[in-house]
């Protein structure tokens, strides 16, 4: 039998790739990128420090604000998801979506966002909550979806040279995706069952039974909510491009942010730094198609990443020590 010792120094070796090498990688690309287009950080800093020192910057101000809108949206669909479960306040939700946006900073997102969404839920119902989590997560990914092959589908109808072969493989299997996302949220019911006839699934069978308690009414409000909060961000983003100055028809605009959205959604960041380093390059390879200064669109990029990303990280730290797998006098009822 092949000795499996050195599996786990090969697993930490993979982890330190994917965590810190591929986004270093990432952000090398993105700094080629702006060099290939005669920009440097230099400009991009120079682009910010100009953007906030306008006296107009009520696009700023706003801007934070729906920061704290997009927050508590999450907050509000956490606090539907899991009334199944228990009831729990909204500050309390709030709590565990911040904390969970701060242990996300340092893990893959998703692991950190439910386990401070869990850490704040009794002991008995931790587990029993990854349902709604996915839940809650595929509601949100189907609406960035939808409308990201919106925009694609756009984007490629006012391309000016014919989209290649590849482009439209794409396209097909975006709006595929959609319909089976759509047919997967039909089987939550079905999700228990299915994995209890599985014999290495069948232990994890309970995480899932909560989603049997969602109605379509249920499902139909986490979507809305889910729809709310994309629209929010997706102002947002616009706001900041305001605020930089860049020019384009708002259609175009928000064909650019939806896209970027979705790029986002679809690749896995593994770190804040390939998370920061997904957005920008996204934003530059999009906006590339359009008559857009680089630096520009890297500073709008960099500024939303901050606001939305950074503020709620250095929020969300005062509530990590809250969790409750750190109380020693949890009991486990």
């Amino acid at each position: 039998m092949q000795n499996n010792a050195n599996y786990p120094a090969f697993r930490r070796i993979f982890i330190f790739l994917l965590r810190w090498i591929v986004p270093l990688l990432i952000i090398g690309l993105v700094i080629r990128t702006l060099q290939n287009k005669q920009q440097d950080l230099g400009e991009v800093w120079q682009y910010i420090q100009s953007a906030f020192s306008q006296q107009n910057s009520w696009w700023l101000i706003l801007t934070l604000v729906l920061t704290g809108l997009n927050w508590s949206i999450e907050a509000w669909k956490w606090q539907v998801l899991a009334h199944k479960l228990e009831h729990i306040s909204f500050y309390t939700a709030l709590r565990g979506v911040l904390a969970g946006q701060s242990l996300g900073f340092v893990t893959q997102a998703n692991v950190g966002d439910l386990t401070g969404k869990m850490g704040f839920l009794q002991a008995k119902n931790r587990l029993n909550s990854i349902g709604a989590f996915l839940l809650g997560s595929t509601l949100q990914f189907l609406v960035t979806l939808f409308a990201g092959t919106l925009a694609y589908t756009y984007f490629l109808y006012r391309m000016p040279e014919t989209p290649s072969l590849g482009h439209w493989i794409a396209l097909v299997l975006l709006w595929l995706s959609n319909l089976a996302t759509f047919f997967l949220l039909t089987l939550r019911d079905r999700a228990a069952p299915l994995l209890e006839n599985i014999k290495w699934l069948a232990s994890s069978a309970r995480f899932f039974r909560v989603l049997e308690s969602y109605s379509s009414t249920d499902v139909r409000q986490v979507t809305a909510l889910a729809a709310f909060r994309f629209t929010t961000y997706s102002i947002q983003f616009l706001l900041v491009l305001y605020g930089f100055g860049v020019e384009l028809p708002l259609v175009d605009q928000l064909t650019v942010v939806w896209l970027l959205f979705l790029t986002k959604s679809v690749i896995p960041a593994f770190s804040f730094l390939s998370d920061l380093g997904i957005r920008t390059f996204s934003t530059l390879y999009f906006f590339s198609f359009y008559q857009v200064n680089p630096a520009l669109v890297t500073s709008a990029s960099l500024t939303i990443w901050v606001i939305n990303i950074v503020l709620p990280v250095l929020v969300g730290i005062l509530f990590v020590a809250q969790l409750k797998y750190l109380k020693r006098e949890e009991k486990v009822s």
